[in-house]
């Protein structure tokens, strides 16, 4: 059963044994056994509260610093650099990179309801998934060779929450806003994901297995933690 009282909700499962308290950009959510007292949760959410403003405070701080946003001169990351957005109007679509400039040229075809930047949000969503699924799956081929193992497929999609996922089918899926960072940081999602091919959870021998690959690990889950606010482009 799922409640919500004041800003925070609260989930409840028969299966968890301890309380735990996720902030992100969606609120707060409050995960606690089945068997809490409404009485305990408020009083443990006083006690965690100043814990709890910093963290929204830290989220506050990188969605103003890392929300991307489709205008003339915002900075856009691709594979760990940071280019200057511009665009004009050409013979048809592309997207050329001049130094430190992001420029993309929009064709002729002019729309009556949509202004130029949202054209070129929607052209460069669907370039950078491109680029994703070039790159990604060269990561996934090389690792999963390295690592032996077999997935049954690949398939890149919107997170909003999350950057890659492993089914027990053996479905490998990633978000193609990956493509935003370098090639460092997209090995460690696509070893964390294909090494849910033999642990299927987050325990120990997971991590161990993780960590046999990309010793750093750690500080790169820190990395992408820090560019969350990326998602909601």
């Amino acid at each position: 059963m799922n409640e919500t009282i004041e800003q925070y909700t609260i989930f409840r499962s028969a299966r968890r044994k301890t309380a735990a308290i996720q902030v992100d950009e969606k609120g707060v959510s409050i995960r606690v056994p089945e068997w809490v007292t409404d009485q305990w949760i408020e009083a443990w959410i006083s006690k965690k509260q100043g814990w709890i403003s910093q963290k929204q405070a830290v989220m506050s701080q990188n969605l103003k610093t890392f929300c991307l946003k489709t205008e003339k001169g915002s900075l856009f990351p691709f594979l760990g650099n940071e280019y200057v957005l511009d665009w004009c109007h050409g013979d048809r679509w592309g997207v050329v990179f001049e130094g430190a400039k992001l420029l993309v040229v929009m064709g002729k075809r002019r729309s009556n309801t949509k202004s130029d930047s949202e054209r070129v949000e929607a052209f460069l969503k669907k370039w950078f998934k491109e680029q994703a699924e070039q790159v990604i799956a060269e990561r996934v081929k090389y690792w999963a060779d390295k690592k032996n193992v077999k997935y049954n497929s690949l398939k890149f999609k919107s997170f909003k929450r999350r950057w890659g996922s492993c089914s027990a089918q053996g479905e490998i899926t990633f978000n193609w806003r990956l493509v935003f960072a370098d090639k460092n940081i997209i090995d460690y999602v696509v070893i964390h994901e294909l090494s849910h091919l033999t642990h299927l959870n987050h325990s120990p021998k997971f991590w161990a297995l993780v960590e046999r690959h990309c010793p750093d690990w750690k500080e790169k889950r820190s990395y992408l933690q820090s560019k969350n606010a990326w998602v909601l482009w």
